[in-house]
């Protein structure tokens, strides 16, 4: 019940996921009233086997504060979508809800693997070659170098089971050189060093996020969630400005109309609705955020992230990898 507008493109995302992939099932938390509603107008047949929906009578508004939501609502849809997880009904939990209430609802449910103290948002970002995941997204905008050493454990964890080897860790700041950046980071680059697990970058720059650099690259949530919010406008206004452009004049048009064809799958790349979902990482279980703006492809792009990251299980990984380091 997340999410900006009404559900219903979250419910059409939902059938059309389970239409092309035949192992999943999907259960929708909710009021049972307004997703059923939406599931009228669709065709559900080939899908209504593996297809749920389980009322929740209170619903997480996004200016509820974490402390809140977590102390009075317990029948929210938030709620039993993560208690569903915590007893192991489900294997997955994706939601667009409050960021605030989900991170204090999943920690409350869940828990945190042994040795993190906090979870962390990570995102894969897109970028060609090997995966670059960036965390902290916004979960934690002020850390210690402590919570610093968990995220990159964390990332690095992510991208081995992406197949990563070896992983290539960097640590965000102002410039390259060893003096630069706060005693935070500077305390941080020390903790990170000598760790056989990845290889250690140093200092990078937010150019590394892109121009494939680093497999994982590790911030607070503040930078982290500027860094992402200003790529994910970039991509945009390339996009518009682009159309805006061969929409001036007829021959532009007609160029524009070729420049689409060879250049869709460009498009499609560049287009942040179809990297959407982040993943709540620290958890003893999988939990992704959407967008609260997402649409129905966004919302889709999610629940990709959902169910490849409940068959990758990147979680037990690094539960692995802290009781080495314990």
């Amino acid at each position: 019940m997340g999410g900006d507008e009404s559900p219903h493109s979250f419910v059409c995302a939902s059938v059309s996921f389970l239409k092309l992939h035949s192992l999943a099932h999907i259960t929708l938390f909710g009021d049972k009233a307004t997703l059923e509603s939406s599931l009228s107008t669709l065709d559900i047949n080939a899908v209504a086997s593996r297809l749920n929906v389980v009322h929740a009578g209170q619903i997480v508004t996004p200016e509820e504060k974490p402390g809140v939501a977590l102390r009075s609502k317990q029948r929210s849809s938030m709620w039993l979508a993560l208690s569903a997880v915590a007893s192991g009904e489900m294997q997955a939990v994706l939601s667009a809800g409050n960021t605030g209430a989900l991170m204090a609802m999943a920690r409350h449910l869940l828990g945190t693997l042994e040795g993190i103290e906090r979870p962390a948002i990570c995102k894969r970002m897109p970028v060609s070659g090997a995966p670059c995941f960036v965390l902290d997204l916004g979960a934690n905008v002020k850390v210690g170098a402590k919570q610093l050493r968990e995220f990159a454990l964390m990332g690095a964890a992510l991208a081995e089971v992406e197949g990563v080897a070896p992983v290539k860790v960097g640590l965000l700041n102002v410039g390259e050189e060893l003096q630069k950046g706060t005693e935070v980071l500077q305390e941080t680059d020390k903790l990170l060093r000598d760790d056989p697990r990845y290889q250690y970058l140093g200092f990078v720059e937010g150019n590394a996020i892109f121009e494939g650099v680093a497999n994982v690259v590790v911030c607070d949530g503040f930078a982290g969630n500027v860094a992402l919010k200003a790529s994910e406008g970039l991509a945009r206004y390339l996009i518009q400005d682009l159309r805006r452009y061969f929409a001036a004049s007829w021959w532009r048009k007609f160029l524009g109309a070729l420049l689409g064809l060879m250049a869709i799958g460009w498009f499609k790349r560049l287009d942040p609705a179809g990297y959407n979902g982040a993943l709540l990482v620290g958890l003893k279980g999988v939990v992704v955020k959407s967008h609260g703006g997402a649409d129905g492809k966004g919302f889709q792009a999610a629940l990709r992230v959902a169910n490849d990251q409940a068959q990758r299980r990147p979680d037990q990984l690094l539960a692995s990898w802290l009781s080495q380091s314990a």
